[in-house]
This record gives C-alpha cells, sequence and structure tokens, in this order.
C-alpha cells in the first residue's frame, strides 16, 4: 500500500509514487529490434536501466527526465524501461552489484553514485570526495559539467569495462545525528556512522575518529531505532526522522554517472547511440536547473521532527585539519592531484551558496525534539485498543492531490488495516510495520522503527470506537495522506494484524 503522489507505502518504504515508464507491446532488452527514426524497423526497442536506488530518491525526476528525452528523440522507438532497486535492498553494496549486473549484461544502461566505483578500481571520481572541497551546489554544478567531469565519466569507457554516459549533480553530504547533534569534534570520536560503501567516504570518516559502518536499506531503521548507528554521512533531503543535520559541515558533493553495457552499446546503430548521448546531455542540463541548494531545502526540511544545527567556524576548521591525512593518501595518485588542484582552482572563483544561517530556518528546526513533542498529561495506551480499517478511493486521491494519479501508482482502493494493543502498533501488509504508541493529551504519537520516523497526530475517538487523526505538522505529505486522509474505523478489538 502506497503513500499517494507523496510519502511512504504503508508498510514503510518512503517514496514520492512517481510513475514508472510504462511501455506497451514493447519487447524487452537490447537487441530486440531497431528504431524506425532511430535506425530502422516499427517494433520498438528497449533498453533496460538499473538504477540501485528505489523511487523515492532525489535524483528520480533526473532519470526519468533522461527516459523521457530518449522516447522523445527517438520518435517513441527507442525507449528505458528502469528498475528501481535493481540490486535489491539487503545488501549496502547495491552500487557494486549494479555495476556488476550491467557488465554482465543482465542490464543494458546503469546508474549509481560515482562512489562506489573506487571499489571497482576506477579511481577517477575519488576527487568529488576530498574531504571538505565541494561546499557547494554551485561547484559540484560547475565541476561535474566541466572539461574535468567529461574526462571522469569517459575513465568508464576507456578503464571501467562500461560506457560512461553522463556525470550529474547530486547534493551536498553532511553529518546527520540520530537524535543528537554532531557539530565539534568530539562528537565524532568513537560514533558509528552509517556511510554508503565507498573506499573514499571510509577514510573521510575514520579520519576524525569516527567509525564508519555500512547498512542496507532494509536494516538502517531497525538499527537506527536499536541505537546500533550514531550518524549518517546523506544529504539533507534523505535524513530520516528525529535526526539533527550539521548545515555547514559539508564532507563532499554525491555525483552520479550514467553508464551503458559495452556490448549493448555497440549494437545500437548510430542514430540510436547519438539519441543516447544527446538524451544524456539534456538530462545534464536539466539536473543543473532543477538541484536546488541547501538553503532551499532548509525551508521544509524540518516534518517529521527533524532539525538542523551549525558547527562554529573554529570546529569547522579542526574537522577540516583532521582531514588532512586523508588528502596525502589521494594526493599519491597524480591524477587524482591533478583533479584536486583543478577543483581548487574552480572553487575560488565560483560564489558560495546563499547562507543558511538560524535565522533563515523555520523555528520549528531550531527547536529540540523533545520542544516539539506533544503536551499534555499521559494517557493509557489501552484507551484506544482496537483492530481499525479505512478504505482510500482514487475519488479520494485526486480530491487530496489535486490531480489523478500518475500511471503505475497506486492501486485504488487502498486498504488500511492496524492493530492497536496496549502501546503497540502492526500494519497489515507485506513489510509487517510496527512499532509503539504513546498518547498524551488529544496527541498520539507513533513510532516507525524500520522507517526510523515518528509520527505525531491530534486525534479524536467516536463512540463507536472510530479514530480521526489531524497530522501534527510539519509532516511529510505521503504520511499526512496515508495515515489521515481518512477515519480508522474499529471493526473489533485487538487482533493478530493480517500479513
Amino acid at each position: 500500500m502506497t503513500g499517494g503522489h507523496g510519502g511512504r507505502s504503508i508498510g514503510g518504504v518512503k517514496h514520492r509514487t512517481i510513475g514508472l515508464l510504462i511501455v506497451v507491446g514493447l519487447v524487452a532488452g537490447c537487441g530486440s529490434g531497431a528504431a524506425n527514426k532511430a535506425g530502422g524497423s516499427s517494433t520498438p526497442l528497449v533498453l533496460r536501466l538499473a538504477n540501485s536506488n528505489n523511487s523515492d530518491q532525489p535524483d528520480t525526476d533526473t532519470i526519468e527526465h533522461f527516459a523521457a528525452q530518449v522516447r522523445e528523440r527517438s520518435g517513441g522507438s527507442l525507449r528505458i524501461r528502469i528498475t528501481y532497486l535493481a540490486a535489491g535492498s539487503s545488501s549496502p553494496y547495491v552500487e557494486t552489484k549494479t555495476i556488476d549486473a550491467v557488465k554482465r549484461g543482465r542490464f543494458d544502461l546503469g546508474w549509481i553514485g560515482a562512489r562506489a566505483w573506487d571499489l571497482n578500481g576506477i579511481k577517477s571520481f575519488r576527487a568529488l570526495q576530498a574531504p571538505f572541497l565541494i561546499t557547494s551546489i554551485r561547484l559540484l554544478n560547475r565541476v561535474v559539467a566541466s572539461p574535468l567531469g567529461g574526462e571522469m565519466i569517459g575513465s568508464l569507457t576507456k578503464n571501467g569495462g562500461v560506457v560512461g554516459l553522463a556525470l550529474l549533480p547530486d547534493f551536498l553530504r553532511h553529518p546527520v545525528g540520530m537524535g543528537r547533534a554532531f557539530v565539534k569534534p568530539r562528537d565524532f570520536v568513537g560514533a558509528r556512522i552509517r556511510i554508503q560503501p565507498s573506499r573514499v567516504t571510509a577514510a573521510v570518516i575514520r579520519a576524525l575518529g569516527a567509525r564508519p559502518v555500512s547498512i542496507s536499506n532494509d536494516d538502517i531503521g531497525l538499527a537506527i531505532d536499536q541505537k546500533r548507528v550514531d550518524a549518517q554521512e546523506v544529504s539533507m533531503l534523505n535524513s530520516p526522522g528525529g535526526s539533527v543535520a550539521t548545515e555547514n559541515v559539508v564532507f563532499f558533493g554525491k555525483a552520479l554517472t550514467l553508464f551503458a553495457n559495452r556490448d549493448a552499446y555497440r549494437h545500437l546503430s548510430d542514430d540510436q547511440r547519438r539519441v543516447i548521448r544527446d538524451a544524456a546531455a539534456d538530462t545534464l542540463r536539466f539536473a543543473l536547473a532543477h538541484h536546488p541548494p541547501d538553503s532551499d531545502i532548509a525551508k521544509g526540511y524540518c516534518f517529521d521532527r527533524r532539525r538542523i544545527v551549525f558547527a562554529t567556524a573554529a570546529d569547522v576548521n579542526v574537522l577540516v585539519r583532521k582531514e588532512h591525512p586523508v588528502y596525502r593518501w589521494l594526493e599519491s595518485d597524480p591524477q587524482t592531484k591533478r583533479f584536486i588542484e583543478q577543483i581548487e582552482a574552480m572553487k575560488r572563483t565560483t560564489a558560495p551558496d546563499p547562507t543558511v544561517t538560524s535565522a533563515t530556518i523555520p523555528a520549528a528546526c531550531r527547536r529540540s525534539q523533545q520542544a516539539a513533542q506533544a503536551l499534555g498529561s499521559p494517557r493509557q495506551a489501552s484507551l484506544v485498543n482496537g483492530t481499525y480499517r479505512w478504505v482510500i478511493t482514487r475519488a479520494d486521491a485526486e480530491k487530496y492531490w489535486h490531480a489523478p494519479p500518475r500511471p503505475g501508482g497506486d492501486t485504488f482502493p487502498i486498504i488500511g488495516t492496524a492493530t492497536l494493543r496496549n502501546g503497540t502498533w502492526r500494519l497489515a501488509g507485506a513489510d509487517h510495520d510496527h512499532g509503539t504508541y504513546t498518547i498524551r493529551g488529544n496527541r498520539i504519537r507513533f513510532v516507525w522503527p524500520r522507517v526510523a520516523s515518528i509520527l505525531v497526530f491530534r486525534f479524536t475517538r467516536d463512540p463507536n470506537g472510530t479514530i480521526h487523526l489531524r497530522p501534527v505538522l510539519p509532516m511529510d505529505a505521503g504520511d499526512q495522506f496515508i495515515w489521515s486522509s481518512q477515519a480508522w474505523r474499529r471493526i473489533g478489538p485487538p487482533t493478530q494484524t493480517e500479513r
């Protein structure tokens, strides 16, 4: 059961329910047919693209723009079928697994973070992760769009066993604490910081005295709930609920790579290869124009009990000095040293991003998590014991989102079933989501461990047991839609929620 046009599935996978490209009557796989406008018969050719991410990520619009451009530029004769979570979500190494799947021909194209290539022996992207070097979206954009960015992506064609098509910007990576701030050098010492697997990222974290840990997306929510993770290296757009982002500490800027299987690319016609290259170039322009700086992200950041903090300039300087050994290691490779020097030169002539300060972010982002919690006297959790059901129709979705659902999104009706029992909750569905809840005054607070989220609602209860929930903002719009757009009708006492 998905979270509508924005949010999480009710089973826990956060996403914006972006409709996948639906292709009717296509033959799967590269080489299944030539293209009319891009080179031959009337049977469209489908290229399979492996995306290591789920469709909930900020880069989904970018990769779907690429797919749309390929279709448009080929007159519909060449199309992209995106497989999200192409390597699953049970392993931390989904990016390297995606590389392998493309190389072996399971997919024709791939889409992963540039950081993962150093685990495959490709050092050309390491300069992008030089600590505290790329600290603005403007600089990241300039680097990936420059001849230097072209040389980096070209290294995949030369040495990577694939065809490099585009290097694109993603977002800045910050330390994001799980319920506590990381603003002083001592905060990092001994801390367990979750990273996406990469030799450079691990080195950056170790230099601060912290311990890098790699945890799969399937397990991260429970790891946070069980306090096995103290912080994450992550963008502000991907920060989990209840977290604390240190806005002015930027480890590096993340970049993305689009690449192709060599044989699949070679078997395309000249016109088809031109379509792919032109679509990739247009996608880079799209990403450059649509990736907001942190100053824009911060304005809508503080839903789900998140907040923003700042380190002092003196503390940032100490963190920078701690990374000197990482620079010595990176610069032992002549190419990486040259790339770092070029980025440093660009940085000197690139205007910084708009400044984010405590005065420019919403007040809720500055308050402590405790201050944002519900007020009022504690009440017995058994007050709402029961099994509940609610139904969301397509008409409900159109009314809520002021637009029809996207193709490939939710299937209606959406039926929610929840069991509340003495402070614990469980949802029906394949994800078997469950957690705890507490009641204070007229507010009920749901703790959602698997996705490391906290949802707070005001509630009223009818004589027949029906519960009406009103979200305590800020809250993700999709969570509001799924959890509270319809009343929860009590259908019986607490029972084991069906699976």
